[in-house]
């Protein structure tokens, strides 16, 4: 990443898209823009090329998207739409800003964001979750970033169904859960990937981790490993999409 050029970090929710403009290692700008025309290509398209006009922007893009991500095409897409699987959407973009435009799976993008942010982040194995409409997840392996995960889709065996179908923020909602019902069913996601994957920390980030003080208590006093919040909250997947641009 260039420091005297600020990037465009752009990520794509289940609910909502979310931007920064990132210079020099701090964030100058950044927006919340609601799905108002349905969750196409066409549709996200048109919303990020509205920002771009809007912010002027001329540089490099960063893109984190909620699926699975091939060399800047599109796999899946299960909390969008069916038209997203095989597409290309870095193409779309390139050569538009006038840099480079790289696109990566949503939660590992949001790992880099937390990386050299996060204590012991060298030495240590930390799984990353980023909870909203579903739940994503990354590794940081000792300094390395272990991309392609794909835990929140993991069935649960005595659950009968999948982490973030069990705990995930959209399924708070639907369920009309408390916090204190969402946080038991947090802890038994934490619980499961503990015993499967032997994590030395969690690091959580999504829109509910701005209001952590109502929960993380709860969760930390039933979690045997440490479990931290990113300190970006919500725009830690905007972030870290911005920061694609400097590995």
């Amino acid at each position: 990443m260039n420091p005297k050029q600020p990037v465009l970090g752009v990520d794509i929710g289940g609910s909502s898209i979310k931007f920064c403009l990132f210079d020099s290692n701090r964030i100058v700008a950044h927006s919340t823009k609601e799905y108002v025309n349905g969750k196409t290509p066409d549709a996200i398209e048109n919303i990020i090329s509205e920002v771009i006009i809007d912010w002027k922007h001329i540089g490099g893009v960063g893109i984190g998207f909620p699926g699975l991500v091939d060399e800047g095409t599109i796999v899946d897409a299960p909390n969008l739409d069916s038209k997203w699987e095989g597409y290309n959407l870095s193409a779309k973009f390139a050569g538009k800003t006038g840099g480079r435009v790289l696109i990566s799976n949503d939660a590992d993008a949001a790992a880099l964001a937390m990386a050299q942010e996060t204590e012991r982040w060298e030495v240590e194995n930390i799984l990353c979750l980023t909870l909203g409409t579903g739940i994503g997840s990354a590794w940081l392996k000792q300094g390395n970033l272990g991309a392609g995960t794909e835990f929140g889709r993991m069935i649960h065996p005595d659950l009968g169904c999948s982490l973030e179908e069990w705990a995930s923020v959209r399924t708070m909602n639907e369920e009309n859960l408390s916090m204190d019902a969402w946080s038991e069913r947090l802890v038994t996601v934490l619980d499961y990937l503990l015993e499967q994957f032997k994590p030395d920390r969690f690091i959580l980030s999504g829109g509910i981790t701005t209001s952590s003080e109502d929960w993380i208590e709860a969760i930390q006093a039933r979690t045997a490993v440490p479990v931290a919040i990113s300190k970006y909250g919500d725009l830690t997947g905007a972030v870290g999409a911005a920061k694609l641009l400097s590995v």
